[in-house]
Formats: structure tokens, sequence, C-alpha cells
């Protein structure tokens, strides 16, 4: 199942399918958040949990490559 989505603007939240219950085998969620040139980005993680050898979460500052990976 593929989930994700594009966020603008001042704030927004980003939540899995299902929340707050599981989510399906096999997600795939991909968030874009944009803002203006010289704005920040600030992520709060308030509820987390992965499935150990299965689930991960990655972190970009523009397209996934080499090099840009932040978390």
């Amino acid at each position: 199942q593929t989930c994700g989505g594009l966020i603008q603007g001042l704030n927004g939240t980003i939540e899995s399918p299902g929340f707050p219950h599981g989510y399906p085998n096999y997600a795939n969620c991909t968030w874009i958040i944009v803002t203006g040139e010289r704005n920040r980005i600030q992520l709060s993680f308030h509820t987390f949990a992965l499935e150990e050898d299965f689930d991960i979460v990655s972190i970009y500052d523009g397209q996934p490559q080499p090099g840009n990976l932040k978390m």
C-alpha cells in the first residue's frame, strides 16, 4: 500500500495509514515537505513505533541521493 503526500505552509501532520492502529504490511509512505528558501523545517515525533528489521524512516534534504540523508 502506498501513502504520503505534499505538505506546504506553516505546519502539518504526518500519520501512517490506520493511525493510531497498526499500518498495513508493505506500506510505502513518501511525504514531501516544501517551504520557502529561507525557512527551516522542524520535525517532532510524538508517537513513533517501527517494526525492527522491517521498517525505516529516512529524512533527506532535497531529492533522495547519497550525501543528503539527514537521519
